[in-house]
């Protein structure tokens, strides 16, 4: 297991943040973006930081006015981290991946409600562009698009409780099975994660990834 992972106090924060600056077309809870971030490092290619960063905000143009240049660099830290462990447990660790997934507490156990995290994976899957998919392969796509697009609601709603508890199951050795299709495809020179400092002054590069002076970009 990765020595990064992130603590439930972390966690809180960035649900913290992405609450505090989201909006009607954003990724709004942890458990969504962390679907998101595993969607983005199981493509078919790399999707930089300058890229997908916007859209955890809606697009371009909608990114945060932060309070603080620290508020920013906690934030990005945070995120990274969460990127950065997805990509190496799923590179070096598969078995050992697990999905952020909303558990909910009941008389009858624990219920997982899995349509944020899934909504994010599918968000990253159309920031890609993914090609189809072989035959073999769909079904794998189908559990997770099963609960991340607005298409398959009537089916969902159709599902008898154990019927849909059934279906989130498949989820995580779908997405670890996606991604050793698409990580067997890719280049011999695969990129490593990207990694960031924790702060960044005014004048260095963006922790985004951009090229882009930090205070040219997203300080500005």
């Amino acid at each position: 297991m990765n020595t990064n992972s992130l603590s439930p106090a972390e966690l809180n924060q960035i649900d913290a943040i992405l609450l505090k600056y989201g909006n009607d077309h954003s990724i709004l809870s942890v458990s969504e973006l962390d679907g998101f971030l595993t969607g983005i490092v199981s493509g078919p290619e790399l999707i930089t930081p300058s890229t997908w960063f916007p859209i955890l905000w809606g697009g371009k143009g909608c990114e945060p006015k932060w309070e603080a240049d620290a508020e920013l660099n906690d934030f990005m830290g945070l995120v990274m981290r969460l990127m950065n462990e997805n990509a190496l447990l799923l590179m070096d660790a598969p078995n050992d991946y697990s999905a952020l997934f909303v558990i909910e507490t009941g008389e009858g156990g624990d219920v997982f409600m899995v349509e944020d995290w899934c909504f994010g994976y599918m968000a990253a899957v159309e920031l890609g562009h993914w090609p189809e998919l072989p035959e073999g392969l769909e079904v794998w796509m189908d559990a997770i698009s099963l609960h991340g697009l607005e298409e398959n609601f009537e089916i969902l709603t159709s599902l008898s409780f154990e019927e849909h508890q059934q279906t989130v199951t498949d989820i995580e050795p779908a997405v670890r099975k996606l991604h050793a299709y698409w990580l067997a495809l890719r280049s011999d020179d695969v990129p490593q994660p990207i990694c960031v400092p924790a702060q960044a002054g005014r004048n260095e590069p963006c922790p985004c990834g951009s090229g882009k002076k930090y205070k040219r970009c997203c300080l500005h």
